[in-house]
């Protein structure tokens, strides 16, 4: 490389000597030669050429971050995929068994964390139960309650007074009277049918089947024709039927009389009655004078406390149970600080044992062409880190030099323009820009190099293929 390059710079050196002879032969000839004249001379850009080749915008060779049996390659050498799209997947059967089991223990942790949430809400309504509580205690009683204690007494009494004065007049005629409903209703059952009321019902009962006869006629008559005149003929069939089974049971009961049912119930209606009368002339017994009594004495009793107000012991009962309640509250807290904890921990497992199971697909982390599968096959072991897919993003092609030595960069720089030509396209023109330098040199064959990186500005970029060779010439020096 460093001999072509001379070999360039001693043929310009040739080349000017010849020039200058020329001039000088010139100058011999029988004319004057006419005094020069004085050109401002122009300062050319040096020029610093190299061997480079055509390459993707961005490439990249992937490889899995752990090791596993190669279950699937998705992609063929030559494939266009898009980013994220799946390239290859190693056996993950570990890693889903790992997942599965996190997720249950984070579903339990979160089960714990929401039973937790709900004791802590029940000892927040028991705290406020209790606050109200001793609030009320030192407040002491409403005037509501003061009314609704006073009218249950009054109640009481009244009951009471009622009981010791015994039934009053119309109590007992009200009762009389009940008896002498009940038995006429029983002499009404027992009572058997009169000749009248069977002629009338019997006549019901003719009238009734002489309506039905008629009616069935008409039926018969238009069960064939208009369907609207069969409906209605129909309707009034089955109304006159009603009828007719009506009348014939109203017959058939006032000529069988009662049965024997119906009678021993009128008779029982009759009893009842009879014992309420008694017990309304008898008056209260002693047994439910006291138990009245007692409920007088009741409802005196917590009116009297009502009025009394809250005593040390009521306060300091309330107090205690605010404390209590308090006590409850801050360990209903902790435990749900303790269920938060623990689901956080479970769900950072989860993530953990996810990120191992995402690390058992192989994905595309930009779109471009698959340039090679490097010898990778379905069911071989592949170790992490071990390239299995390489990929380029030819959507952009750019040119790749790491042939400039330490003598070549020092005065190329960042936009510089550059000639580029290539050996499978001799008739094309491409120029190019400088658009990336490496800051660090590498050591090729004894010569320090560095790598540039050039952008193609002009040219048919579409003919170019990937690793395509290229010759540039860089223009470099100070003033660029």
């Amino acid at each position: 490389m460093r001999n072509s390059k001379i070999l360039k710079h001693s043929l310009a050196t040739v080349i000017v000597v010849l020039g200058i002879s020329l001039l000088v032969a010139c100058g011999s000839s029988a004319e004057p030669t006419p005094a020069p004249v004085e050109a401002e001379a122009v300062q050319q850009p040096r020029v610093v050429s190299a061997e480079a080749f055509v390459v993707p915008v961005k490439e990249s060779d992937l490889a899995f971050e752990t090791s596993g049996r190669v279950v699937a390659i998705e992609v063929d050498e030559g494939e266009t995929v898009n980013e994220g799209d799946v390239l290859a997947r190693i056996d993950d059967s570990t890693q889903q068994a790992r997942v599965a089991e996190a997720q249950a223990t984070l579903a339990q942790a979160k089960a714990g964390k929401t039973e937790a949430e709900a004791r802590l809400a029940e000892a927040a309504s028991k705290l406020a139960e209790a606050e109200a509580s001793l609030a009320k205690v030192n407040a002491g009683p409403t005037d509501e309650e003061i009314a609704q204690l006073q009218a249950t007494l009054a109640k009481a009494e009244a009951a009471l007074a009622n009981m010791i004065a015994g039934p009053t007049p119309e109590e007992i005629a009200e009762a009389a009277a009940q008896v002498q409903t009940r038995q006429a209703e029983l002499n009404e059952v027992l009572a058997d049918a009169r000749d009248e009321d069977l002629q009338a019902s019997a006549s019901r009962v003719l009238k009734a089947e002489a309506d039905v006869r008629e009616a069935q006629d008409d039926y018969d008559q238009v069960r064939y024709g208009d369907p609207d005149d069969v409906l209605v003929a129909g309707v009034a069939l089955e109304k006159f039927t009603l009828e007719y089974e009506a009348a014939k049971a109203e017959y058939d009961k006032l000529v069988n009389g009662a049965t024997a049912e119906q009678i021993a119930t009128a008779q029982a209606r009759v009893s009842e009655a009879q014992a309420s009368l008694t017990r309304v002339k008898a008056g209260a017994t002693a047994e439910e004078i006291a138990q009245v009594q007692a409920d007088v004495a009741r409802a005196q009793a917590d009116l009297d406390k009502l009025l009394a107000g809250s005593t040390d012991e009521d306060i300091a009962i309330a107090e205690a149970q605010v404390e209590s309640a308090q006590a409850n509250i801050a360990t209903a807290r902790a435990n749900v600080g303790a269920a938060e904890t623990d689901v956080e921990v479970n769900q950072t497992s989860v993530d953990l044992v996810q990120v191992e199971l995402d690390k058992t697909v192989l994905k595309a982390p930009f779109s471009g062409e698959v340039s090679s599968l490097n010898n990778v096959d379905e069911g071989e072991i592949v170790q992490a880190g071990s390239k299995v897919v390489s990929l380029g993003d030819t959507s952009k092609w750019q040119i790749e030099t790491d042939d400039l030595t330490e003598i070549d960069i020092v005065d190329v720089q960042i936009g510089a323009n550059v000639t580029i030509s290539v050996d499978a396209l001799p008739g094309e023109e491409f120029k190019g820009k400088v658009v990336k330098i490496t800051p660090k040199s590498e050591t090729k064959a004894g010569d320090v190099t560095y790598t540039v990186l050039i952008d193609i500005t002009k040219g048919p970029i579409a003919r170019l293929r990937w690793g395509m060779t290229t010759f540039v010439d860089i223009e470099a020096g100070p003033e660029i």
